[in-house]
């Protein structure tokens, strides 16, 4: 079985995948029909070296900042490239709903790594540029902070062609986006006249391809996201350094303050906090803890309808894009960050 051990060889059997080329897959191994996924990975004060990978160690390829997960039973599913040392962006060969789970529980026990939480704003990246074009929606709001009986859960993914034949659905849309989270867009990507490429992005920095007509669209695409969430972090730490001030996050559904608190209190689950309630009213709590994600110090002021965010010292600013992205899509619908009320991460 051959092995992956060059750029070239990596190029080479991701475009094996997109065209559906079985006897350059078999001669990696590679037995049953797959799709190419990608991860963005938020990476701080760590380096590949340091980490364990979703499935072995990460072995270097020849070409610098690139990574290929060895283990003995699938050596070449997962593929690194840290050339950011920020923004890590992590290609996937296995089977969608596995590598998934892999990846949550590599990001979630190896300290100094997060997700790419990726808010409205980013997700509609290509919105507007002619050779993009929206093809679907999700949106996704779990009421999870309200006891079961009284829940008033919504879910709703809609995929559309260029015509929108329902007349109806942009008004439905529209509606429906100013009041609920968005869990993912799907994109076309247009050259000559036809599909050149087709994505669905997720709010937690995931894309699948579900068409792509070479692997260089493919990994611009996931280049161009990671290069703008990059620079949002920067933007943000820069904010954050330079005026010691907090991150508003504004919320579309009330949340509830003591069921917020009992979560946090426990320190488990998605938001990876683990806070204390220090001061309280009927109209504010104030939380003290740490970012589980750096064990870097958080605080938090929440109301029902906004929160303010603190990330003191050199702390990790992607608690930020984390809390609103998971707090919008479990309990508070439709989410906004700003900083002295300039729109952030966006």
């Amino acid at each position: 079985m051959a092995r992956v051990r060059t750029f070239r060889d990596f190029t080479g059997l991701v475009q094996s995948v997109l065209e559906s080329d079985e006897r350059r897959q078999g001669e990696f191994g590679i037995q049953a029909p797959t799709q190419l996924k990608a991860y963005l990975v938020e990476a701080r004060g760590t380096s590949p070296r340091d980490q364990g990978s979703p499935s072995g160690p990460w072995i270097p390829l020849d070409t610098r900042g690139w990574f290929v997960a060895e283990s003995d039973s699938e050596p070449h599913t997962f593929f690194l490239d840290a050339t950011d040392p920020r923004v890590w962006k992590m290609y996937s060969l296995r089977d969608a709903t596995e590598s998934h789970r892999m990846v949550d529980k590599w990001v979630s026990i190896w300290r100094g790594l997060d997700h790419c939480w990726l808010t409205r704003s980013q997700l509609l990246h290509w919105e507007g540029e002619a050779t993009w074009q929206r093809r679907g929606l999700g949106l996704k709001f779990s009421d999870g902070l309200t006891p079961e009986e009284e829940q008033e859960n919504f879910s709703l993914k809609a995929w559309y062609g260029a015509s929108r034949r329902l007349a109806s659905l942009e008004e439905i849309l529209a509606r429906a986006q100013e009041q609920f989270a968005i869990n993912s867009v799907r994109w076309q990507k247009l050259a000559g006249g036809s599909v050149s490429l087709s994505a669905e992005w997720y709010s937690d920095g995931t894309v699948t391809f579900n068409r792509a007509a070479s692997v260089e669209d493919a990994m611009l695409a996931v280049t161009s996201m990671a290069n703008r969430y990059s620079d949002d972090l920067t933007r943000a730490t820069e904010l954050r350094d330079s005026t010691l001030g907090a991150f508003e996050v504004d919320f579309s559904q009330p949340v509830g303050l003591a069921e917020f608190s009992e979560v946090v209190a426990k320190g488990g689950g998605p938001m990876r906090l683990w806070m204390l309630e220090t001061e309280s009213s009927d109209q504010i709590k104030r939380f003290s803890g740490v970012d589980m994600h750096s064990w870097d110090r958080v605080l938090i002021d929440l109301a029902s309808d906004h929160a303010f965010v603190t990330v003191p010292g050199a702390g990790c600013v992607n608690a930020v894009p984390r809390i609103a992205t998971l707090q919008g899509e479990d309990n508070a619908g439709k989410t906004e960050i700003l900083f002295d009320g300039e729109p952030v991460f966006a």
